[in-house]
């Protein structure tokens, strides 16, 4: 499993992860009609939160309670440094139990976050310069290099570069939808604690999505195999004094 030749050795990740950002900078010279078609269906998307940034504001505003804030601070978390002990804790799963499968999904979720973020969010980021929610400057005050640092939302990329990610290695479409559907919560929690308009998570999600699964899918070719599927389940947890998820992986 280790061999020299391996793409996910740990020597080798540097390169595999260049190599990665390589693919998604290049990824529309590759694209198909089908392809082009989703591409503006994103933009057509992204357009339509834009022009629904201030009235999703202001209803967000408008349904904001004590119980909602609190949800919504624990839930956007998920989309910051829990995310990346997940995507790191996989990673030593897979190579503690010599499991491969679990291994290169762990891989792949470190490596489209990191090229999600630094490649595509952070200079957006800086380039946009758009103004958050709580500045009170409205949803088009955009000052590029100026400092703002609204657009797009990080924690909803992060959010759904680590979701992208499992929903392509595991063949379950409840897993997809949770993993979306997490994912999506982080966004609204972000705009629950006025930090992010509704096109910044719109981006942030597109963002994320189309790394991941750009990633994925070259890296599964190099490693040359569909790969054996991840078997995950999600149990409630919900116990005096608080609540929570419990992650399983079977292998």
């Amino acid at each position: 499993m280790d061999s020299p030749s391996d793409p996910d050795r740990f020597s080798n990740l540097p390169k595999l992860v260049f190599d990665d950002a390589g693919q998604v900078v290049t990824a529309p010279a590759r694209w198909d009609s089908s392809d082009w078609l989703k591409a503006g269906g994103a933009v057509l998307a992204l357009g339509t939160a834009m022009a629904l940034d201030r009235s999703a504001e202001q209803e967000m505003a408008g349904r904001r309670t004590a119980s909602a804030d609190r949800f919504a601070k624990a839930v956007q978390n998920l989309g910051g440094t829990p995310s990346v002990l997940i995507a790191g804790g996989t990673w030593l799963a897979g190579v503690a139990f010599k499991d491969p499968e679990i291994r290169a999904t762990g891989v792949d979720a470190m490596a489209t976050m990191g090229i999600a973020q630094l490649l595509l969010a952070l200079p957006l980021k800086e380039i946009t310069g758009r103004s958050r929610p709580e500045a009170g400057k409205g949803a088009h005050d955009f000052h590029p290099f100026g400092g703002g640092q609204s657009f797009p939302s990080g924690h909803t990329t992060q959010a759904f570069a680590l979701a992208s990610v499992i929903a392509e290695h595991a063949d379950a479409p409840w897993v997809s939808g949770l993993s979306y559907g997490l994912a999506g919560l982080v966004g609204l929690a972000r705009i629950e604690q006025r930090q992010h308009f509704l096109s910044d998570v719109v981006a942030g999600g597109l963002i994320g999505t189309f790394v991941g699964k750009t990633v994925v899918r070259y890296n599964q070719a190099r490693r040359g195999e569909a790969g054996s599927k991840v078997a995950m389940s999600f149990t409630p947890l919900i116990q005096p004094g608080g609540y929570g998820v419990s992650l399983a992986l079977r292998f």
